[in-house]
């Protein structure tokens, strides 16, 4: 009983080590001018029209129905019923330095 479930969790064990030894595809190499690469496809967004909804609204329209459908997404909205933020400290009175004494050269 004891061997066969040494054998069993030694057989687990050693499962990922074969799987990892299997060949891989390699990638071509970069520097060869030879290597094969998948075609350039172009495709124009000028030659390409608008939706039918886009079509029927100005700019400034559908400028507008982006913007209010990024502002409704969480982390966008702004509560306008929201307590106004704390207003900053008052900054420090402003030193008179004519008045320090330097004792630069005196020892």
């Amino acid at each position: 009983m004891k061997l066969t479930l040494w054998a069993a969790i030694g057989a687990l064990l050693a499962a990922p080590l074969a799987a990892h030894a299997q060949p891989t595809q390699r990638a071509p190499d970069p520097a060869d001018p030879k290597a094969a690469v998948a075609p350039l496809v172009f495709e124009s967004v000028i030659a390409m029209p608008p939706a039918q909804d886009e079509a029927a609204q100005t700019p400034d329209k559908r400028w507008r129905a982006a913007n209010d459908a990024l502002g409704s997404r969480p982390g966008h909205v702004h509560d306008h019923g929201a307590p106004a933020a704390p207003a900053p400290a008052p900054a420090p009175a402003p030193v008179d330095h004519g008045k320090h004494h330097h004792t630069e050269g005196k020892r």
